[in-house]
């Protein structure tokens, strides 16, 4: 019974995401078609023969009515091409597949750094709550969440490139290197998208923990002579996770399309420097691409977050269970 309530829970979520997914690519397209100015003027420049010009449009079908266009580029979505870019005419997922997968390295670092370094560090908070080390570990956190990736990444810049000449105050990856051999360039993007995240995480998890070690059940494990260690373990972490699983979902979706401006500070050619390059272009099919992609990556964490949450709290897997 239990399975079969989820799995219609599941199903639900799902035809939802999809739907956000349909909702936000005609939102798009209609906001990127109406933009001023010819995509394919713009491709072939002002001075281009007006001849050349109306058979670039027929070509890319940017003559025919919006409806039909969406429709045949979603269309296209579904079985996996994605079109061809307006000003080269390559295929739009042969040119984002590089820069997505540096965002994605790029994301995905943070991401790993980010869900450890927030619970040991805001539990820690909580339990030396109004002393030293919560007073170094609250201070900066707040400074942090005052201010913007392009600060943040500036800031180390002049530190750990222009300062200490230990870094390269860009991130030009070559594309006929390995990544790996180029791990150095990811170093300050990924600490500048991880300081601006981790302090919204850090406070949370902070003020979670802080309620769940003044619970009565925490208290009276003490009182039956657990350790500090077991009381963490078996009781403050398990009640701490579920409620910072929402916001460090939230911050993850934001990783996913925050790193436009990381990417531009640092010069990283990702899925961001793409994403302004298709704008600027007018080139709809990237746009949309993009778009597209950033949109169901939010969709697909939120989506875990939520399956995370009713698994881990028992009182939401009897509710759905009851439904």
């Amino acid at each position: 019974m239990i399975i079969a309530r989820f799995s219609k829970l599941l199903i639900g979520r799902l035809a939802l995401s999809i739907l956000t997914l349909v909702a936000v690519s005609a939102v798009v397209f209609t906001a990127t078609l109406y933009l001023p100015g010819d995509p394919a003027r713009a491709a072939l420049g002002a001075k281009a023969d007006p001849a050349a010009v109306e058979a670039l449009r027929v070509e890319f079908g940017l003559d025919r009515p919006a409806f039909s266009q969406y429709v045949s580029w979603a269309t296209g979505v579904v079985s996996g091409d994605f079109g061809k870019s307006i000003p080269s005419g390559r295929p739009v997922w042969e040119m984002i597949r590089p820069k997505a997968i540096n965002t994605v390295i790029l994301t995905a670092s943070s991401l790993l750094l980010l869900i450890p370094l927030s619970f040991l560090l805001g539990i820690a908070a909580a339990i030396w709550k109004d002393r030293f080390p919560d007073h170094i570990i609250t201070v900066p956190t707040i400074v942090l969440v005052a201010l913007p990736e392009f600060v943040v990444g500036t800031v180390l810049i002049v530190v750990f490139a222009v300062g200490l000449h230990l870094l390269p105050p860009v991130s030009l990856i070559q594309g006929n290197r390995t990544l790996l051999s180029q791990s150095t360039l990811f170093f300050l993007p990924v600490v500048t998208l991880l300081c601006t995240t981790l302090a919204q995480v850090v406070r949370m998890v902070r003020a979670v923990a802080i309620e769940v070690l003044s619970a009565e059940y925490v208290y009276m494990a003490r009182l039956r002579g657990l350790g500090s260690g077991r009381v963490l373990i078996r009781h403050v972490f398990p009640n701490v996770v579920t409620p910072s699983i929402q916001t460090i979902a939230l911050n993850a979706a934001w990783l996913a399309g925050g790193v436009v401006v990381t990417e531009a500070v640092f010069q990283l050619p990702g899925i961001g420097s793409a994403f302004a390059d298709a704008v600027i272009n007018r080139d709809m099919p990237t746009v949309l691409a993009v778009t597209l992609l950033i949109t169901a990556t939010y969709v697909l964490i939120n989506l875990i977050s939520e399956i995370l949450i009713m698994f881990l709290n028992p009182r939401l897997r009897a509710q759905h269970a009851v439904l």
